[in-house]
């Protein structure tokens, strides 16, 4: 009687799952984007109000224009936060307001750079925090939870 060299394998147990299990890791790397992109909003509006306050401001800037700066940035990087946020627990919602947010605020980036010269680290990680959540595995991921 003789051993054959290799015992038989069996196709469906060697088979990969269709699905991973949990968040895919460009999900994750989108999370963690978004949420310095926020921080980084909130920690912008805090400069403003320190320069307010300190009176470092350029002076032909108006007050008013500088206090309506610091609200949008605020309520901006807030909600850019909870939405990231959300991203982790499978919110379409987040995922749609996050794409949103992404590409209006890399074209006012592209604008800014283009006729400002300035700001273009924001176009850029504007447009990659969008572009992340719309590579195939997170909007797999994201088309599974409608």
């Amino acid at each position: 009687m003789t051993v054959p060299d290799r015992a038989p394998v069996d196709p469906v147990a060697v088979t990969p799952p269709e699905e991973e299990p949990g968040r895919p890791g460009i999900v994750t790397a989108a999370v963690v984007v978004w949420t310095v992109l926020g921080v980084l909003m909130v920690g912008t509006a805090v400069l403003f109000a320190v320069g307010l306050v300190f009176g470092t401001l350029d002076p032909t800037t108006e007050p008013i224009a500088v206090v309506a700066a610091m609200i949008v940035l605020a309520a901006a990087g807030v909600g850019t936060v909870v939405g990231a946020r959300r991203l982790r627990d499978h919110s379409r919602a987040a995922w749609i307001g996050l794409t949103v947010l992404g590409a209006v605020l890399g074209v006012v980036g592209l604008v800014q750079v283009t006729f400002l010269g300035v700001g273009g680290v924001w176009f850029v990680a504007f447009a990659a925090g969008a572009v992340l959540l719309h590579l195939p595995a997170a909007r797999a991921w994201f088309g599974r939870s409608a």
